[in-house]
């Protein structure tokens, strides 16, 4: 099982450091968010933020998750991936996504947040601009909502990143999966608008995330799955206030005592995932957790 620690603190913890600390606790990876802000906390800029983790660390994988759709264009984002995999030396993964945070784009864009098909709709046709521009170092694309030429683009050498794409329903299942290196998937309708509604993540249980996984594999068998988590491991105040409110689920699971939460990671690795994104709803949960898990 591969752990990826993601840098969800804001703009008031330098992300070397942050960095440094996770592979030093012996997580596998980092992500990076991309953010204007999420409640009330700012956000930095992704590609900045990524840059600085590849110049301070050497050996630690790191990826962006996800970079908002509708934020940029498919082409920057395939430049900027294949840059910063260079810079990185072949340690940058590409994370893509559709964008979720209404809030994010009517207010801090000032832009028309598009309906759900839509948005589906302009992923998949970015999904597929990338695709062609990382497999050919150019693209030619003619769809409802890009027209892409793109003769030449760099640094292209034949290498470039992995393309990880994020499935959440079945739309995105069924049209993201086959074009990307890698899935990550999430049970539940528990982010909504630009904030974690926990009563809904509270529904979650241990077959829907099964039936997910299930699901991906029906599509592209061998694809290597992912899975987001919110967790918190301690035994705080604030920890065990959040154990009380997620009840018996699944998420509850992954919140308590650092051994608890370990093997509730370790139950998810038998149903066929090979990696989790740990997003930390208490401070302090990722040294705390870092311990406890199998390498």
């Amino acid at each position: 099982m591969e752990y990826f620690a993601n840098y969800n603190t804001g703009i008031d913890l330098d992300p070397a450091d942050w960095a440094l600390a996770r592979e030093a606790e012996g997580y596998t990876g980092v992500v990076v968010s991309d953010h204007f802000w999420v409640g009330d906390k700012p956000y930095p800029h992704v590609w900045v933020t990524l840059t600085r983790i590849a110049c301070a660390t050497k050996d630690l994988r790191f990826g962006s998750s996800f970079c908002n759709n509708l934020f940029r264009s498919p082409v920057e984002f395939a430049q900027a991936s294949l840059t910063l995999h260079q810079v990185a030396k072949g340690r940058f993964e590409a994370g893509l996504g559709a964008g979720w945070s209404e809030n994010e784009v009517s207010g801090g864009l000032g832009q028309h947040y598009p309906p759900a098909p839509e948005r589906a709709g302009r992923y998949r046709e970015a999904m597929s601009v990338v695709r062609e521009i990382f497999d050919t170092g150019k693209c030619t694309f003619g769809g409802d909502y890009y027209r892409i030429n793109v003769p030449v683009i760099g640094p292209y050498d034949g290498t470039r990143p992995l393309l990880v794409g994020s499935a959440g329903g079945p739309r995105t299942r069924r049209e993201i999966t086959p074009l990307v290196d890698r899935v990550e998937v999430f049970a539940g309708e528990f982010i909504r608008g630009g904030s974690i509604d926990l009563a809904a993540l509270a529904t979650v249980t241990d077959d829907d995330v099964r039936e997910m996984i299930a699901r991906v594999r029906e599509i592209k068998a061998d694809i290597p799955i992912g899975y987001f988590t919110l967790m918190a491991a301690g035994e705080s105040d604030a920890v065990k206030g959040l154990e009380a409110t997620l009840g018996n689920n699944f998420a509850s699971g992954l919140v308590g005592h650092p051994e608890k939460v370990a093997a509730k990671i370790a139950q998810m690795e038998s149903w066929g995932l090979g990696r989790v994104q740990l997003t930390e709803l208490v401070p302090g949960s990722y040294t705390n957790l870092a311990p406890h898990l199998a390498r």
